[in-house]
C-alpha cells in the first residue's frame, strides 16, 4: 500500500516539476520574443486571443477595455489574433489561450498571465511595469504615480 502511496506522490511531483519547466521555458521564450520590439517609452499589453476563443472575446477583451478606459494615455496594447500571426505566437512561446503579456516601457517581460487575467491583476502588473507607486482602480480610490 505505501509503495502505491509513495508512486503517486513521486509522479505528482514530477508532474509538478515538468510543469514549472515548461513555465520557465515559455519565461525564456517571451524575453527573447520582446528583445525584437522597439521601445516606446510606455508599457504594453500583448493579448494573445483568436476567433473561436469564447473566454477571450466574453472575459479577457473587456477587461483590457477597461483598463484602457483609465490608462489610455499610459499603455499600448497589442491584439494578436493567433490564426493570422502564429508566428507572434511562436515567438512569445503562447500555447495556451487567452494568453496575456505584460512588457515594460524598455520592453522586458513583466508578467506572463495563461488563461483569463483579472482587472485587479492585470492593473498590478501594469503599475509595475510603469513603475508606479500605487495602482489606479476602477473606482479611482488609488491614483496613478510614477516613482
Amino acid at each position: 500500500m505505501w509503495e502505491r502511496v509513495l508512486m503517486a506522490i513521486a509522479i505528482v511531483g514530477l508532474g509538478v516539476l515538468a510543469y514549472q519547466l515548461i513555465l520557465q521555458a515559455q519565461r525564456r521564450r517571451a524575453a527573447r520574443g520582446s528583445l525584437g520590439r522597439a521601445a516606446t517609452g510606455r508599457a504594453a499589453v500583448l493579448a494573445f486571443t483568436s476567433p473561436t476563443c469564447a473566454p477571450c472575446k466574453l472575459q479577457q477583451l473587456p477587461i483590457i477595455d477597461r483598463i484602457l478606459l483609465d490608462w489610455h494615455d499610459k499603455i499600448e496594447v497589442e491584439i494578436v489574433d493567433v490564426t493570422e500571426k502564429p508566428e507572434m505566437a511562436a515567438q512569445y512561446g503562447v500555447w495556451s489561450l487567452p494568453t496575456t503579456i505584460v512588457l515594460d516601457a524598455q520592453r522586458k517581460v513583466i508578467a506572463i498571465n495563461q488563461g483569463v487575467a483579472h482587472e485587479y491583476r492585470l492593473r498590478e502588473q501594469i503599475a509595475r511595469a510603469n513603475g508606479a507607486k500605487q495602482m489606479l482602480d476602477r473606482r479611482g480610490e488609488k491614483e496613478w504615480q510614477p516613482s
